[in-house]
């Protein structure tokens, strides 16, 4: 089972407010280094953390993690997805590392961020099914929050090479190919 990998160590900041069930610590932080990704089915996406008080915290959800202190943001907006499976890998692509993104949000408010990593899916769901296939990729938005958002939520940006006149009118892929079906 491959629900626990590592992600790359990541420096971030965990709102104090996870440390008591939420009834307190709000507008508080705790530095901290993401260094793992844990995967639960039905769950939104959730991280290994060490703090620089000493504690190690696992099943620290997104919404809870920033680069610095900003304004929380609604689970349902930092994150489109909850994990499709207990089995997943996480892989920093290098073609993408720290590279600009617009995310277009369920609230349809498009927020500018920078890559971080990507988690995908195998052998659960959705994530074996060709139209449905989600992976999250993990990027920290200009404000600081964290956010997951899949490749049809997320318009790179590099303006030596995409030009950004997209129309958003295309249909995911449906077939699944083989040569042996």
């Amino acid at each position: 089972m491959t629900f626990l990998v590592d992600t790359p160590y990541t420096s971030c900041y965990i709102r104090n407010e996870f440390f008591y069930d939420e009834t307190k610590g709000h507008g508080e932080y705790t530095q901290a280094y993401v260094f793992g990704f844990r995967a639960e089915p039905a769950r939104v996406p959730m991280f290994q953390v060490m703090c620089s008080n000493g504690s190690q915290w696992a099943r620290v959800p997104i919404h809870m993690i920033v680069s610095k202190p900003c304004e929380t943001l609604p689970l349902n907006i930092t994150c489109w997805w909850d994990s499709y499976s207990r089995y997943c890998t996480v892989h920093e692509f290098s073609f993408l590392r720290n590279h600009s993104v617009n995310c277009y949000g369920r609230d349809k408010i498009t927020r500018h961020g920078n890559y971080l990593f990507t988690i995908d899916w195998a052998t659960g769901g959705f994530s074996e099914i060709s139209d449905q296939h989600k992976n999250h990729h993990v990027i920290v938005l200009d404000t600081g929050q964290w956010i997951a958002y899949p490749n049809n939520k997320c318009i790179w940006v590099d303006p030596s090479y995409i030009k950004q006149d997209i129309k958003f009118d295309w249909i995911s892929p449906s077939k699944s190919y083989s040569v042996e079906i």
